[in-house]
């Protein structure tokens, strides 16, 4: 049996694995430093930042400290022996007679075709793993990793899965993340220990703890209008209106089929963009948009490709359906 990995999440649990991460914080009245755990531990929420130590400080503001990441990283050697362990461990617990995947190579088509946010745009001031490039060339040569060109290894991995099943070759891949869930395929989720057979148009639905849950078709749907903080793109980026999770799933939870699903995605965006607005992105471009547009932008960064180039066009879909705009 064939074992695909999609090698970027043993690359960073790996690499992170041997980091001890903390921020030093400078007083810039007294130039006494402090060390804390990361940044939240300084100062709360990141988008407000008026909470943790700084908001106990009566006679300090952001201004008057100056905070710098720092680590402490242990051997190269280490991290390769994690790498090599989730390997072993993996094709042991799969069954695996062999296996390659793939890793992140150059380029990314989704930050050139984004046009509202930065596409992981919210990553740009993290410092990456120390070990990460050393680990990946590991990989690549004694793992049978594969860098990718201008797509990413959820790509690549996506579409050697969707190729196993049009041939009927029965191949698993190892994965670690809940995109893939909203894709056809035999998933060995690595955090959970478990394989996770995908087909159709599957489900949503609240865990025992109240946690939006899903798979299937319907999965990808529910990311296309709500959002993804870690690829930074939101369905409601420049929309007057708060769009929770819990909204999102509120609105397609019941849809039984495709045509029910966009038809309820399609009212979603027209509550968010009632109206065609003019914008200015990140870059200082201004133009305008509208619920449509909104939407097919979302679908562009959510979609994980089936092939080269695989693209979902709405208005086209839309039309195969028989739904109006």
């Amino acid at each position: 049996m064939k074992l695909i990995f999609d090698y970027d999440w043993v690359v960073f649990k790996a690499s992170c694995a041997v980091e001890n991460r903390f921020v030093n914080v400078l007083n810039k009245k007294t130039n006494e430093t402090l060390i804390f755990k990361n940044r939240t531990d300084v100062y709360g929420d990141w988008r407000k930042k008026n909470g943790g130590w700084l908001s106990r400080q009566e006679d300090l503001t952001l201004d008057d400290i100056e905070i710098t990441d720092d680590r402490e990283v242990e051997d190269l050697s280490h991290a390769i022996q994690i790498a090599k362990t989730i390997i072993k461990d993996v094709i042991d617990k799969t069954g695996a007679t062999e296996y390659y995947g793939y890793v992140s190579g150059e380029g990314n088509f989704r930050k050139d075709i984004c046009t509202l946010l930065p596409y992981k745009g919210n990553r740009e001031s993290m410092i990456s793993p120390y070990h990460r490039k050393d680990v990946a060339d590991y990989l690549i040569k004694y793992h049978k990793a594969i860098p990718t060109k201008d797509i990413e290894p959820d790509d690549a991995v996506t579409t050697a899965m969707y190729s196993a099943l049009k041939n009927k070759e029965y191949v698993i891949c190892a994965i670690n993340e809940k995109d893939y869930y909203g894709c056809d395929g035999n998933w060995w989720h690595y955090d959970l220990e478990k394989l996770v057979r995908i087909r159709g148009f599957g489900e949503l639905y609240r865990n025992d703890k109240n946690e939006v849950k899903g798979h299937g078709r319907l999965w990808k749907y529910l990311q296309v209008i709500s959002s993804d903080d870690s690829d930074n793109y939101a369905a409601n980026c420049f929309s007057d209106k708060k769009n929770g999770i819990v909204s999102a799933y509120n609105r397609i939870k019941d849809c039984k089929d495709d045509k029910e699903a966009f038809i309820a995605i399609r009212d979603h965006f027209k509550h968010l963009y009632p109206e065609q607005k003019t914008i200015t992105n990140w870059r200082g471009d201004t133009f305008e948009i509208d619920w449509l547009y909104v939407m097919q932008e979302m679908f562009n960064l959510a979609h994980l490709q089936r092939w080269e180039n695989d693209r979902i066009d709405i208005r086209k879909t839309f039309e195969k359906l028989g739904v109006k705009l």
